[in-house]
């Protein structure tokens, strides 16, 4: 029996492909073996040039994806699969891969958000994707990203899906609106996780700190069972319109959602782009109402350093039409993915090669100056506000 090639790997470089959440990546890489495959080897620097290996000019962009089930790791997901083009790949005409030729994406799992930008910053990966509220913590250096500083060379390809947040109470609390969290056991989700910082930001809009509540730091299931037990007052998710965590709560238990609206709400849109006013609709969850919320987008990343023709031919890619087949079937948010949607919400500056496909297809006519950087990648100090 031959030696498979991927034996010969560094351990270092095993361990990360045992990280990866390989989708169709992983099938590829299958391919790519049987077509010569002998060495994989990944691009040094803050994604300057994608991970490449010798046999058939095949090149490997990981994407950094969160964990399993969220929305985050699911379009990452579909980006690797949109991107991916494999040797032997039905053409792009054929109602095959629209992807690019000898390239294949990884989904690589972390822990949310924060994790991706932090890999992302180290040049461990190649893209992330992270909710827009958090890529425009690290871009500016705020909050988590403080220490660190902030990452400049962070670039968006595309905004790729809506998140919204859902302040969840069991259906016979008192707690009338959102000021009444005061002095309460709030859940904001895992310790320093994009659900937690989210959590926080919206309610310290609202005046409270956090001394002003007793704040909880557990995963939704956890969370789940002590709204259940009573041993919380209210859990805060920030997920995907249709959180598929959120309607197994809804079944187990009476709930229903706190509305963030009025002038606090409205501020908020206001004075942070990538916060737009959303609506929960309903009975999306079993014996809830209407609601009002705030939206955010899943923003996909490189940086800076990426080349303009790759950068490129990864927003082509993802926006073919047999991608956004893909992309609208699995989404299951009630919205279909539009060029609209890839430029709203965005919070840090586009990477050039992207814009110019958004240019083509003529539909950056409204996009804010700070998020345009001039001809040689460069943005000015007017970035999105908090």
């Amino acid at each position: 029996m031959s030696r498979s090639p991927l034996n010969d790997m560094p351990a270092a470089t095993r361990r990360l492909l045992a990280r990866c959440a390989l989708l169709l990546g992983l099938a590829a890489i299958g391919a790519a073996v049987a077509f010569g495959l002998t060495r994989i080897g990944f691009g040094e620097g803050t994604g300057g040039k994608p991970g490449t290996a010798l046999a058939q000019d095949l090149s490997y962009f990981r994407i950094g994806a969160g964990a399993p089930g969220t929305p985050v790791s699911d379009l990452a997901g579909l980006v690797s699969g949109a991107i991916s083009n494999p040797p032997g790949s039905r053409s792009c005409e054929e109602g095959g891969s629209c992807g690019i030729p000898g390239m294949i994406g990884l989904a690589q799992t972390s822990t949310g958000s924060v994790d991706n930008l932090a890999l992302l910053r180290d040049g461990a990966i190649e893209s992330a994707v992270a909710q827009a509220d958090i890529a425009y913590l690290a871009f500016a250096g705020k909050d988590a990203f403080k220490k660190p500083g902030a990452a400049k060379d962070f670039r968006a390809i595309a905004g790729l899906g809506r998140i919204n947040v859902k302040i969840i109470l069991p259906a016979e609390s008192k707690i009338a609106d959102i000021a009444g969290l005061k002095g309460k056991k709030v859940n904001l989700g895992l310790e320093n996780s994009d659900n937690m910082l989210t959590a926080r930001q919206v309610l310290a809009h609202y005046g409270l700190t956090t001394k002003s509540y007793k704040g909880r730091y557990d995963d939704v299931a956890t969370a789940g069972e002590a709204l259940k037990a009573g041993k919380i007052d209210a859990m805060i998710v920030v997920d995907a319109p249709d959180s598929r965590d959120v309607t197994a709560l809804a079944e187990a238990m009476p709930i229903r959602l706190l509305p963030i609206v009025g002038e606090v709400a409205d501020k908020i849109v206001k004075s942070t782009p990538y916060y737009s006013a959303g609506a929960i609709s309903p009975e999306r969850f079993k014996g809830v109402g209407q609601t009002q919320t705030l939206e955010l987008v899943a923003v996909w990343l490189v940086s800076r350093s990426l080349d303009d023709e790759t950068a490129y031919e990864l927003t082509r890619a993802v926006w073919a039409m047999t991608s956004r087949r893909l992309q609208d079937q699995a989404l299951a948010s009630g919205r279909p993915l539009d060029l609209d949607l890839a430029l709203a919400g965005v919070s840090v500056p586009f990477h050039p090669g992207a814009l110019r496909y958004y240019d083509e297809k003529g539909v950056t006519r409204f996009l804010p100056a700070a998020l345009r950087p001039d001809k040689d990648g460069n943005v000015g100090e007017s970035a999105p506000t908090n």
